[in-house]
């Protein structure tokens, strides 16, 4: 090797801006879920959980026990010698997993809206943490809007995606069906009012259904058609953003169709009131109807699951 010569090819330009990236890149998916750990664990008491805190091990039990009432296998097995289990159905225990799974993750994202909200705002009360030049401050603050209402409608297709998760397990219960491709939790809780609370006057008078049916008949911001709406908003019609309800141009200032002429042609069917409370708010109003609706899901899962028990049980003779 001639003196001076480097022992590693320089590299161009170009290449040396594709490694930065790329090491800014694994500094981000690095650090991104101990950032998300360490304001979940700061905030914790703000954002609804299925059980308290230490409440673990009792919800496990009754998640065994309801379970158990629906067919599923125990936990444990009394065999004789040389005696093989009886066959498992192991439906029953995966729908319930999937319930607290589904929860889980549309806690995650609407705690990602809410540490995006409390992020931008701080830029923008103190634009003296990240200087910049105007136009690239005006840029930054449409991407972390674009990022906030991407998360926003992410936790909305969530927390709808966990109640039929609810219906599916309740669809299993009450009818022994385990098809979902076209039941929801708004259907089959239709068909328990139609088959069984019409039926039994007791069962009717019931905390855990009149609950749950409050909810699921509610239009108000946190009640479950208003949810389901605003679903079928972001997955049909529009993706989520602040409406002006004065804007009347049919294009925004980038060429793409006004959200508010779509929102209202797709909803004029309704009345105004009505309307108004499935328009998207500002983002720190979204947070809040995201919290309340994270707080129903954890409020209403006790009656969830005294609503499995109310069912007729699917256990079978194991001996």
């Amino acid at each position: 090797m001639a003196e001076g010569e480097s022992s590693e090819e320089e590299l161009t330009p170009e290449q040396q801006s594709l490694v930065e990236l790329i090491a800014r890149v694994i500094s981000h998916v690095a650090n991104e879920p101990i950032l998300f750990a360490q304001y979940e664990a700061r905030q914790h008491d703000k954002f609804a959980r299925l059980w308290p805190a230490g409440g673990g091990r009792v919800m496990q039990q009754r998640l065994d026990e309801v379970a158990l009432h629906l067919g599923g296998p125990p936990r444990l097995y009394i065999l004789r010698h040389g005696e093989n289990p009886p066959p498992e159905d192991g439906f029953p225990g995966a729908a319930l997993q999937e319930v607290l799974a589904v929860f889980s993750r549309a806690r995650g994202a609407v705690l990602r809206a809410h540490m995006d909200v409390v992020g931008t705002g701080m830029l923008e009360k103190n634009p003296e943490f990240l200087p910049m030049p105007k136009d690239d401050a005006a840029i930054m603050r449409k991407r972390w809007d674009e990022a906030f209402w991407e998360h926003a409608e992410m936790a909305y297709i969530r927390l709808a995606s966990y109640w039929d998760r609810v219906g599916q397990v309740l669809n299993f219960a009450y009818f022994n069906l385990r098809s979902f491709k076209h039941e929801g939790f708004q259907s089959v809780m239709d068909r328990i009012h139609d088959n069984v609370a019409k039926m039994d006057s007791h069962f009717a008078e019931r905390g855990c259904w009149t609950r749950l049916r409050a909810f699921q008949c509610s239009t108000k911001d946190d009640g479950y058609k208003w949810l389901q709406e605003r679903r079928n908003l972001v997955v049909h019609s529009l993706h989520l953003q602040p409406i002006a309800p004065d804007d009347e141009s049919n294009f925004g200032e980038s060429g793409e169709p006004d959200t508010d002429t779509v929102f209202t042609s797709q909803f004029n069917h309704l009345d105004h009131a009505h309307r108004e409370k499935l328009r998207p708010r500002a983002p720190a109003g979204e947070v809040t109807l995201l919290m309340d609706h994270l707080g129903q899901a954890a409020k209403l899962f006790p009656d969830f699951l005294a609503l499995i028990e109310a069912a007729p049980s699917k256990k079978r003779d194991r001996f």
